[in-house]
C-alpha cells in the first residue's frame, strides 16, 4: 500500500491500554486497528441506550442511539453507521454526513479512501450515498451494491412494480443494474455479481433470461450465448474484454466476450481473480468430486483441499498468488501451489508484498492469535491481532496485537524471522 511509505517504521514499540474501558463503559464490542496501527478503536456502550467510539482510550464527542459497522479507513480515522431520533448516517470521528436516512447498511471505501458508499433506505425506497450524495433516483428494492476504485457505484434495482406472486409481471424481467443511480434500460428476471473495469466506466454482470437461460451482460449488451448458470464475470487487464465461469453441458467452463476461453470442463470453476500487472487470470476450481484446487491459465494447480478454498490473491506484481483454504478440517495458505502446514483454527486476510517475495498472515489456533511470515510461525501468541503491514522495502513487518489487556504496535526485522 501507498500510504505505508509515511508510516513510522523507526519506533519498535507503541503500547495503549485497553483493558480499563471494561470498566469504564456497560460494554465494549471488538477492537479494529486503522492501516499504521497508531490507533485501536472499539464501539462501547456508555450506558443504556448510548453509544459511541472509544479510540486508544479517548471516546467520540457524539453519542448515539446505537452504533455498528465500525471500519478504519486509510486516513487513520474510522467510520461507524450511527443512529439518533431513528434516523441514520455516517459518522466519521465522530462528524456526521449532513444526510440522515431511515436506514443504512454495506458500508464499503475505495482502496486509498477517497470514496465512502452506503446503501440507503428513504421513505420506503432504496438507493446509495457516495461521500453525503445521494442518487438522484431512488428505487422499490436494491441489492449486489457495488463501489469501483473510482468512486462510481452499481447495484441491482427493482424498476418495474409488482403486486405479490404477479408471476406475469415477473417474466418480463423487472431487475435492472444501475450505475450512479441510473438504471441501464435492460431488464432481466435477475441480475447478480456486478463487476467495474479498472477505469470504474464499465459494468458487467451475471443475468438470468428466463426460467432457463443465463448469459453475462456488458453494460446493456447481453452475450449472444445462453448457459445453464453463470457466475461473477471480470474484466481482464486490458480492460475491454470480459471473462465469466459458465456451465454448459453440466460442466463449467471459462468463456471470453461471449466465446470459449479455456479448453478445460470443470466439474465447478469460480471466484475468477485478474492480475492487472500480468495479466494472469486464476481461478477456484474442482475438476474432481469432494476437491478444490486452484487453476491458473487453464493450469490446475498440484494442490488439492477437500473442504474449500475461500479466497484467491494475486501480489501487486502478480508473480505470486496465495490462496486461503481449509483441508482436513483445519485452515492454511496455498502460495504458488505450496501448501503452508499451519493447522490453524482461523486464517485471516493475508498481507502480500508487491513483489510477492513475502507473504505474511494472523491465524488463530485454541483461542490465540499467532503471526505467520513466509510459513514461519512466530511463537508470541496474542488474545487479539490485526492484519500486518510489510514495510516498502521489505526489511520490516508492522504487527498489530493486544496481550493482557493492553494493545500493542510492533516493528519487527524481517532478518530476525527470516
Amino acid at each position: 500500500m501507498k500510504e505505508s511509505k509515511t508510516f513510522d517504521w523507526n519506533t519498535d514499540l507503541k503500547e495503549v491500554p485497553v483493558r480499563e474501558w471494561e470498566d469504564r463503559f456497560a460494554w465494549v464490542e471488538e477492537p479494529y486497528v486503522t492501516p499504521d496501527g497508531e490507533t485501536i478503536a472499539s464501539i462501547v456502550n456508555v450506558e443504556e441506550g448510548v453509544f459511541t467510539v472509544c479510540e486508544n482510550g479517548k471516546t467520540w464527542d457524539k453519542e448515539y442511539d446505537k452504533a455498528w459497522g465500525l471500519r478504519p479507513l486509510p486516513n487513520g480515522k474510522f467510520a461507524a453507521c450511527v443512529s439518533s431520533d431513528e434516523e441514520w448516517t455516517l459518522s466519521i470521528g465522530g462528524n456526521e454526513w449532513k444526510n440522515w436516512f431511515d436506514f443504512i447498511w454495506n458500508l464499503q471505501m475505495t482502496q486509498d479512501g477517497s470514496s465512502l458508499s452506503l446503501a440507503v433506505q428513504k421513505d420506503s425506497e432504496y438507493g446509495m450515498a457516495v461521500n453525503d450524495t445521494l442518487w438522484n433516483q431512488l428505487y422499490g428494492n436494491i441489492n449486489e451494491m457495488v463501489l469501483s476504485d473510482t468512486g462510481n457505484t452499481a447495484a441491482v434495482v427493482q424498476v418495474t412494480s409488482m403486486l405479490q406472486a404477479d408471476i406475469e409481471v415477473f417474466k418480463q424481467g423487472i431487475f435492472s443494474c444501475a450505475v450512479n443511480g441510473k438504471a441501464i434500460e435492460k431488464n432481466f428476471l435477475n441480475i447478480w455479481d456486478i463487476s467495474f473495469d479498472a477505469s470504474g466506466e464499465n459494468v458487467a454482470y451475471g443475468a438470468r433470461l428466463n426460467r432457463t437461460d443465463y448469459t453475462i451482460v456488458v453494460n446493456d449488451t447481453a452475450w449472444d450465448k445462453k448457459f445453464q448458470s453463470v457466475w461473477k464475470p471480470v474484466f481482464l487487464s486490458d480492460g475491454n474484454s470480459v471473462v465469466a465461469p459458465v456451465k454448459q453441458g453440466g460442466k463449467w467452463v471459462i468463456y471470453k466476450d461471449g466465446q470459449p476461453f479455456w479448453k478445460t470442463q470443470y466439474n465447478q470453476i469460480w471466484r475468477l481473480v485478474v492480475s492487472q500487472n500480468t495479466g494472469n487470470v486464476a481461478a477456484i476450481a474442482s475438476d474432481k468430486f469432494g476437491e478444490w484446487t486452484i487453476s491458473e491459465n487453464d493450469k490446475t494447480w498440484n494442490m488439492a483441499a477437500n473442504q474449500m478454498i475461500s479466497d484467491l490473491i494475486y501480489s501487486k506484481d502478480g508473480s505470486t498468488l496465495v490462496a486461503v483454504l481449509k483441508d482436513k478440517d483445519t485452515w492454511t495458505l496455498a502460495v504458488n501451489q505450496k501448501k503452508w502446514n499451519l493447522a490453524a483454527d482461523k486464517v485471516f486476510h493475508p498481507c502480500i508484498s508487491p513483489d510477492g517475495n513475502i507473504v505474511s498472515v494472523v491465524i488463530e489456533k485454541k483461542g490465540q492469535y499467532f503471526l505467520v511470515v513466509n510459513n514461519i510461525v512466530i511463537p508470541t501468541g496474542y488474545d487479539f491481532m490485526a492484519t500486518p503491514v510489510i514495510s516498502p522495502d521489505n526489511t520490516k513487518i508492522l504487527q498489530k496485537a493486544v496481550k493482557d489487556g493492553v494493545y500493542q504496535r510492533i516493528i519487527m526485522s524481517l532478518d530476525k524471522i527470516l
